[in-house]
């Protein structure tokens, strides 16, 4: 028996129904290794910060900068912001 669905979208029959549970159903599991990377990755942050005291915040943004591999950009948007947190302080 051959399913449709009239949706806001338009009309899907049975074979565009079965590829939208599979697209559906193999982004879930992207999702799922997702989720274990990033609790693979908090473990591996938290270990690092136990053993030589350099705080999470910073192992994580290290990690990400190296990833991205944007230190000047990094330094940059970080002069920009000192420049505006010292200019705003000496406003009275």
């Amino acid at each position: 028996m051959s399913k449709t669905l009239q949706t806001i979208y338009g009309t899907l029959d049975d074979k565009q129904l079965k590829e939208l549970k599979g697209a559906v159903d193999e982004a879930m599991n992207v999702m799922y290794e997702i989720d274990q990377k990033k609790r693979f990755l908090k473990e591996i942050i938290d270990l690092a910060s136990e053993s030589t005291k350099v705080p999470k915040k910073i192992i994580s943004k290290i990690a990400t900068v190296q990833h991205k591999q944007n230190l000047q950009e990094e330094v940059t948007a970080f002069k920009e912001f000192e420049a505006l947190v010292e200019t705003l302080t000496e406003i009275k």
